[in-house]
């Protein structure tokens, strides 16, 4: 479930104290970096490398994405695909820089590293990791662990800790299951102790980015054509899409106009001029109260003010902006997590893998998974979405196991 590896024969068992402890979670979208003992990570970074449009166009490492000063048309570099670490320059820029001056500002010979890693790594490339972490960076020892097993640690220190003042409360639960809704994937991990039962592992290759590109496809098919714009739609997906706790009345809704489609929204696009994000506009809003009319008699206007807008005009900042209008889209997109099938993979949805993988490990064990159930992850932020995955895991689980 774990690596420790040394740059000596016999890995030490304490490390010596004038070590830094930095933590690396090395995700598919944004590498979060820190030290041990913090509560939130030091800084989220991109984990990848972006390019602005056009022959001379600019390169942004890491946490310099935050200051691009136009998100149109960028091209992505990221270190991960598929959830597998395979651009090995690109990962190294943006270490590189992590470590730098700019953010943590740490020498790596001085540091001990914990790194994060995707269930069942292939061996490769958890070798090559090797010669990188020592070779090109020197760190004097890293751990390698999987990310699912280092949310099963934190979520066991935070239950040890909420129980430490009642003596007679019953210990952590001593086995969890990890949903960790990714960029990349999804994967469902059964935890005992520390370690990762990897025989019942199961992995769902549906993540965020995935979400990101459909939602794309389907804009560029009903509105305008942006699939060059992936931060512009991942925002979009962040913002306005949430999960249906019923699937079917939403979406007969969706097929009403005007007022009855409560779902509608509107997603005014940034020019990147005057806006750097989007704006959310609800279309079935009350209209903002017009100006109070002249006084009885007519009287001149007042010199300066713009013309009377006519009945039925549309104000000239409306007629300038581009909006998106986004209907069944709010919900169809994350409804794949439940419901693969609807774009064609032949995969079961989040519950069924669930389930997959708690029946795949031994009965006595499954009642203690199905009760301590860690959710995690970018994709797991969509509203309503425990909710909805306990609703459908309480139609597939038996009666008797609590969820």
């Amino acid at each position: 479930s774990g690596t420790l590896h040394s740059m000596t024969a016999n890995p030490p068992t304490n490390l010596p104290s004038h070590l830094k402890r930095v933590v690396i979670d090395n995700g598919g979208h944004t590498c979060k970096v820190g030290f041990a003992g913090q509560s939130d990570p030091e800084r989220c970074l991109l984990n990848g490398v972006v390019k602005t449009k056009g022959p001379t166009g600019k390169v942004y490492v890491g946490d310099q994405y935050e200051a691009c000063p136009d998100y149109s048309s960028l091209q992505y570099r990221l270190s991960l695909e598929r959830g597998c670490l395979v651009n090995w320059d690109t990962q190294a820029e943006v270490w590189s820089r992590a470590l730098g001056a700019d953010v943590l500002a740490v020498n790596p010979a001085d540091c001990s590293l914990l790194l994060s890693e995707i269930p069942m790594c292939p061996t490769s490339i958890q070798d090559t990791l090797d010669e990188m972490v020592f070779e090109h960076f020197g760190f004097h020892s890293y751990c390698t662990r999987p990310a699912p097993a280092l949310a099963a640690l934190s979520i066991a220190a935070q239950q040890a800790k909420q129980q430490a003042p009642e003596a007679s409360a019953a210990p952590p639960m001593p086995a969890s299951l990890i949903v960790d809704a990714g960029f990349s994937a999804t994967h469902v991990v059964p935890i005992f102790g520390s370690a990762a039962l990897n025989y019942g592992i199961k992995r769902l290759g549906l993540g965020g980015k995935l979400l990101t590109n459909h939602l794309k496809q389907v804009i560029s098919y009903r509105a305008y054509n942006v699939m060059e714009e992936t931060h512009l739609i991942n925002d979009v997906k962040e913002r306005l899409c949430y999960v249906s706790l019923d699937f079917d009345a939403d979406l007969a809704l969706t097929r009403f106009r005007g007022k009855k489609n409560t779902i509608r929204r509107e997603f005014v696009m940034p020019d990147y001029v005057n806006s750097m994000r989007g704006t959310i506009r609800d279309p079935n809003a009350p209209a903002e109260p017009a100006a109070a009319p002249a006084a009885a008699g007519g009287g001149a206007r007042e010199e300066g003010a713009p013309p009377p807008q006519k009945k039925g005009r549309v104000p000239a900042d409306r007629a300038e902006e581009q909006a998106l209008s986004l209907s069944n889209e709010r919900i169809t997109v994350p409804e794949l997590l439940f419901h693969p099938s609807d774009i064609g993979l032949e995969q079961a949805g989040l519950p069924e893998c669930i389930v997959q993988a708690a029946e795949a490990c031994p009965p006595d064990m499954r009642e203690a998974l199905y009760a301590n159930i860690l959710v995690t992850g970018g994709s797991s932020r969509f509203p309503n979405f425990e909710e909805r995955l306990q609703r459908e895991l309480r139609a597939l689980v038996p009666s008797d196991l609590p969820i």
